[in-house]
C-alpha cells in the first residue's frame, strides 16, 4: 500500500513536527505535502523525503505566520493536489490539511491534533471576517475523512457529528529519552522554570518571588525573549534550550518544574515526570496531563504559586515510578502500534486477499 503523508506545515521543531516524524520512521518512503517548508529548519527522517508545498514557504517561517494567511488556505488546498498513486493520506491536522485535493478512490485517516482556531485565527479584522467560512471548510474537509483520530478526548466535542469512525490516539512522546534517576543521586534543592510560556513581566515576579522565599531557581529551554533578566542573575540560572539528554539529569535533580506554557504539548512538563519529579503546571495543561504529584494554578498571582510549591514540597515522598506512570500513555512505541493497527484495518479493506503488510514497523509490536 502507498502512503502519503498531510500536515498543515513544516516550520520549527515542535511537537507537532514530531508526531509527522514518527510516521516518517514508520513509512520512510511516504512523500509529505503541507501548505509551508521552512527547509533546513527541520533535521532528521522529515527533511529526508520528499516535501511538496504551495507558495506560502517563500513567505512564512513561524507558525505564527502561517496562521496570519489562514484565509488562503482553503483555495490553495485546491491547488496542491496529492497523487492518485497513493492508497492511503495520513494527515496530521492542526485544522486545515485534510483539506487538500485527492482523488476519490484514495482513502483519508485524519489524525486531528489540535483546533485552537479561535485564538489563532481571530486576530485581525480579516480574519474575523473569514472565520465562519474558515470554520465551516474546517468541518466540511473532515467530514470527507475516511477515519478521524484525536490526540484528546476533548476534540470529539468539536467534531461533534462526524459520521465516520472516530478514536482517541494520543501523540508521541520519546520517553525514553528520560530516565528514572535513583532519587538518592540529587538534592533536589531548587525548582525549574519552563521559560516559554512566560513574558518578560511574570518571567521576573517568579524571579523576586523565589527570592523573597529563599528558593533556588533555574529557568529551562528557549529564553532568547528573557535575555534582558539574564544580567541580574547569574550565570547558572538559564540553562537554556538543549536536547533531552541534557535536559533529564536537570529535570531529574530538580524538586519539581513550573510550567505556564500553554501554547504547546507539555513536552518539559511530561519529560520531567518521566524521570521521577513533580510538576507545576498552568491549568488549561489539564487537558494533557493530571494525577498524584501533578498540581495547577488557575491565576498567575504570587498566593497560588507559592501555595503550589509548598504543596509540592509537603508531599516530596511521592515514588518516582508513580509519576512516570503519567507519561506511558504517550510512549511513542505505543503510538505507533496503535496507529499500525489501525492502518492494517484499513489496508486489509483496501486489498482484501493480499498478503503484504501495509509497513514494517518491528518496535511497534
Amino acid at each position: 500500500m502507498k502512503v502519503a503523508i498531510t500536515c498543515d506545515y513544516l516550520l520549527e521543531r515542535t511537537h507537532y513536527t514530531e508526531i509527522i516524524e514518527n510516521l516518517c520512521e514508520v513509512f520512510p518512503e511516504a512523500v509529505i505535502y503541507c501548505f509551508a517548508h521552512n527547509r533546513g529548519a527541520i533535521l532528521g527522517h522529515i527533511e529526508q523525503r520528499s516535501i511538496k508545498s504551495t507558495f506560502l514557504s517563500n513567505i512564512v517561517k513561524t507558525e505564527e505566520e502561517f496562521y496570519e494567511h489562514s484565509n488562503k488556505l482553503p483555495s490553495l488546498a485546491k491547488n496542491l493536489f496529492v497523487s492518485c498513486d497513493y492508497d492511503l493520506i495520513i494527515n496530521v491536522s492542526k485544522g486545515f490539511s485534510q483539506g487538500l485535493l485527492k482523488c476519490e478512490k484514495t482513502k483519508l485517516i485524519t489524525y486531528l491534533y489540535d483546533l485552537d482556531l479561535e485564538r489563532k485565527i481571530k486576530k485581525t479584522l480579516l480574519q474575523r471576517l473569514y472565520f465562519p467560512f474558515i470554520k465551516s471548510w474546517i468541518k466540511k474537509t473532515l467530514d470527507a475523512a475516511d477515519m478521524v483520530l484525536t490526540s484528546r478526548e476533548e476534540l470529539l466535542n468539536t467534531i461533534g457529528g462526524f459520521k465516520g469512525a472516530v478514536e482517541i490516539m494520543p501523540p508521541p512522546f520519546r520517553v525514553s529519552d528520560y530516565a528514572l534517576f535513583p532519587k538518592t543521586m540529587f538534592k533536589h534543592n531548587f525548582f525549574l522554570i519552563e521559560s516559554q510560556g512566560l513574558n518578560m513581566g511574570e518571567a521576573q515576579d517568579l524571579i523576586n518571588w523565589m527570592r523573597e522565599w529563599h528558593y533556588e531557581f533555574q529557568f529551562v529551554g528557549p529564553d532568547e525573549h528573557l535575555a534582558e533578566l539574564k544580567k541580574d542573575c547569574p550565570e547558572s540560572a538559564f540553562f537554556g534550550n538543549r536536547c533531552s539528554g541534557e535536559h533529564a539529569p536537570v529535570m531529574a535533580a530538580s524538586r519539581a518544574m513550573l510550567s505556564f506554557n500553554t501554547e504547546d504539548f507539555p513536552s518539559m512538563a511530561l519529560g520531567t515526570l518521566a524521570t521521577g519529579r513533580p510538576v507545576v503546571l498552568a491549568a488549561p495543561l489539564k487537558k494533557w496531563v493530571s494525577g498524584t504529584g501533578v498540581s495547577f494554578i488557575e491565576h498567575f498571582d504570587k498566593q497560588s504559586v507559592k501555595k503550589a510549591l509548598d504543596s509540592i514540597i509537603a508531599e516530596d515522598q511521592i515514588e518516582g515510578q508513580k509519576l512516570r506512570a503519567h507519561v506511558m500513555e504517550y510512549h511513542d512505541i505505543k503510538f505507533k502500534a496503535q496507529m499500525k493497527r489501525t492502518l492494517d484495518k484499513v489496508y486489509h479493506d483496501i486489498h482484501k486477499g493480499d498478503v503484504a503488510h501495509p509497513s514494517d514497523c518491528s518496535e511497534c509490536n
